[in-house]
């Protein structure tokens, strides 16, 4: 397999502070791990929190060699890495107590010789582009989707459904990782990997617009480091009133 990736990360136009952070490696064995984390805005430090998220995940990666190893064995690589993730945050906040409440979402993919595999903590996303639409692999970690179908059915019937999707409220995380947060890690198995995949924070995917985001990424044209320029740039105009990040990662 070969990788192509660019990774663009922005202010934004409203946060004095970006909390988002992202990172990408490859391995000598022809693995590749791609992470964003959205550090949380309402509570202080969440800079902290994304940045150790993904630095020890990148770390923990460089260190694994996936060779002989099947489904099951990967995905609890991938859980016991996020708990290892955990245990160096709540080491950190032991000895820096302004940061107890930290916490960060994370959205990553692994690469390997059976498949793509994808880790959820919280609402950043993970996208692929197939049959010329972006489909969204991850579910967000959120108030709406912890709601019971039958409750959510009842909604749409009623004909408020739109206007609930609009709320805040709904879009309260119901996991993140952070010391002193609720944890649900989700696992997603792909494996057909050859295409082309964006990971996103709020930011960009709760403003962009979806057909445009998937004309410019079908765009041989544009570069790839100028496809995420512009899909930022798009998540702004729209308003985007968070940090905006997106890692985008090409498999042939």
């Amino acid at each position: 397999m070969k990788f192509r990736h660019t990774m663009l990360s922005d202010i934004g136009n409203y946060r004095k502070l970006n909390q988002d952070y992202a990172g990408f490696l490859e391995s000598n064995e022809g693995y590749a791990f791609g992470i964003v984390c959205d550090g949380m805005g309402g509570h202080a430090h969440g800079e902290v929190a994304s940045k150790i998220a993904v630095e020890k995940f990148l770390d923990i990666f460089k260190n694994q060699n996936f060779d002989g190893m099947n489904q099951r064995d990967i995905n609890r690589w991938l859980r016991n890495s996020v708990n290892e993730i955990l245990n160096e945050m709540v080491e950190y906040s032991n000895d820096h107590f302004e940061t107890k409440d930290m916490g960060t979402t994370l959205t990553a993919i692994l690469f390997t010789k059976i498949g793509a595999f994808v880790v959820n903590i919280g609402d950043s996303r993970t996208y692929k582009l197939v049959n010329d639409e972006l489909h969204q692999i991850t579910q967000d970690q959120n108030l709406w989707n912890s709601t019971p179908e039958a409750e959510r059915n009842d909604m749409k019937m009623s004909g408020i459904y739109s206007e609930v999707n609009e709320v805040t409220f709904w879009k309260v995380l119901t996991s993140a990782l952070g010391p002193q947060k609720t944890l649900r890690i989700d696992t997603y198995f792909i494996e057909d990997m050859k295409g082309l995949y964006i990971l996103t924070t709020d930011g960009i995917h709760d403003y962009m617009d979806n057909d445009l985001t998937t004309s410019t990424l079908e765009n041989n044209r544009i570069k790839l480091k100028d496809k995420a320029s512009l899909i930022i740039e798009d998540a702004k105009e729209n308003v985007s009133t968070d940090n905006l990040t997106i890692l985008i990662i090409e498999v042939e």
